[in-house]
């Protein structure tokens, strides 16, 4: 299903191959920070052909006389892209497993519904402090300190998470959320590639 939200979240910046998806889903890292496989993208994109998320739109020959697919997304997959956007922010983890792939396509998401996400979500986090502390208040005394160092730990986590998430949804509600500016991106690529000592 990652796969997948990837798949249409590009598409809906234009129409792609599968290589180009993959490219872009590379060049965003997205390996670092999520748990999906950017091999299994050919696969998901025939899976997503079946279930009319996308279709095919074109066909290019390339250099070495194959052919490639360009694909579309079509209103179905728009939705289905929507639905598995707000997935993302209610899906149970930490927050950087499930809202970090989420945040690529802030700009596309129903900010509204987001908002109300980032809200339940806050209330989780403090939640889960409040309970984490009343657990080392408890029963620090007995316990080792490993543990107490571990909740400790657990505890200075869910405050960051809980800092991070009041920016986010401060920038939310405001409804000032960019999208991001392919040519600059583009631009610091080069400069990158360009910067990079030669061997």
């Amino acid at each position: 299903m990652k796969a997948e939200f990837f798949i249409l979240g590009a598409l809906h910046r234009g129409d792609l191959h599968p290589y180009e998806i993959k490219r872009r889903l590379s060049n965003a890292l997205v390996e670092c920070y999520t748990d999906v496989d950017v091999g299994t993208l050919y696969y998901a994109v025939r899976q997503l052909v079946r279930s009319g998320d996308i279709a095919p739109k074109t066909r290019q020959k390339v250099t070495r006389g194959g052919e490639r697919t360009i694909y579309r997304i079509t209103p179905q997959g728009r939705k289905r892209f929507q639905e598995l956007l707000l997935d993302r922010f209610q899906e149970k983890g930490t927050v950087a497993q499930t809202i970090y792939p989420a945040l690529l396509f802030l700009h596309l998401a129903q900010l509204p519904a987001v908002a109300e996400l980032l809200r339940e979500r806050l209330r989780q986090t403090e939640s889960a402090m409040a309970k984490i502390r009343a657990i080392k208040e408890q029963f620090g005394a007995v316990l080792g300190s490993g543990n107490c160092y571990l909740m400790g730990h657990l505890i200075e986590v869910r405050r960051l998470d809980r800092q991070w998430l009041r920016r986010l949804l401060s920038k939310v509600q405001t409804g000032k959320v960019r999208a991001p500016q392919p040519a600059a991106i583009k631009q610091l690529q080069s400069l990158s590639a360009s910067a990079k000592p030669s061997s």
